[in-house]
């Protein structure tokens, strides 16, 4: 769940970001989402972008995503992110990294400039999904790939309650959702992918690490109560994990 603040949330002053929670950044090994890595190379696969392409990750977190696209896909990467804390935290490790801070809603590229949009674990994030698809189809080139891997609802999409925290459940839908809001910003859905398993098994990881997932979410609101009423909530709804690409048209 790569949460990495890609949206100008509201946030109260004693609101949990997981993104920000030292724990979860080490579990995850930087990257912040289900399938890590790997579901990106996959991604990368099915878009079908050649060498050199220019991506870019919006929501970069830690840089683990640009450093990837750069190092071992050979790309032109670059990335950008509203946390000021995860973008210092990629250039100390990787001073070569093409990431800044910036918001979604005003992307400082110009017109048909991006070969591919990459958006791991963040779409959920947005607040205002038209403005936000509306500046990813602009500065992408014609014919240009978005790629949106994140959670959804696969049943009982109105029993889901808003969590007390900023975290990427707190947007999810349904799959028909997803498509009516991404196909009525202008691009056509290439390939979706359920990746459920992947989830899945991110969710086994988090239970070995914390012991259960009510843990995990106390560790983050530092509250039983709080832990107990977001495992209620999520439980009211089967989540699966999804990976789309979509073309600009």
């Amino acid at each position: 769940m790569k949460d990495s603040g890609t949206q100008e949330h509201n946030i109260e002053e004693n609101t949990s970001i997981l993104y920000e929670n030292e724990e979860f950044q080490q579990y995850t090994e930087e990257a912040l989402r289900p399938g890590g890595l790997e579901l990106t190379r996959k991604a990368v696969e099915i878009a079908g972008f050649p060498v050199g392409s220019r991506l870019l990750d919006i929501g970069c977190g830690c840089g683990k995503t640009a450093e990837f696209l750069a190092v071992e896909c050979g790309m032109e990467a670059l990335g950008i992110d509203i946390s000021e804390e995860l973008i210092a935290k990629a250039k100390a490790r990787n001073s070569a990294l093409n990431v800044q801070v910036g918001s979604v809603y005003d992307l400082p590229y110009g017109n048909d400039s991006i070969d591919g949009v990459l958006t791991e674990c963040v779409f959920t994030l947005f607040e205002d999904k038209p403005l936000a698809l509306n500046q990813i189809r602009r500065v992408l080139v014609p014919e240009g790939k978005l790629i949106i891997s994140d959670l959804y609802i696969r049943e009982n999409a109105q029993a889901f309650a808003r969590l007390p925290m900023v975290t990427c459940i707190n947007g999810i839908t349904s799959q028909d959702v997803v498509c009516q809001e991404v196909a009525g910003a202008g691009f056509k859905l290439k390939e979706w992918h359920d990746e459920t398993p992947v989830y899945k098994g991110f969710l086994a990881g988090l239970i070995m690490n914390y012991g259960s997932m009510s843990a995990f979410w106390e560790s983050l609101v530092g509250s039983c109560d709080k832990a107990c009423t977001i495992q209620n909530n999520i439980k009211k709804v089967k989540i699966g994990y999804y990976l789309s690409v979509w073309e600009k048209e």
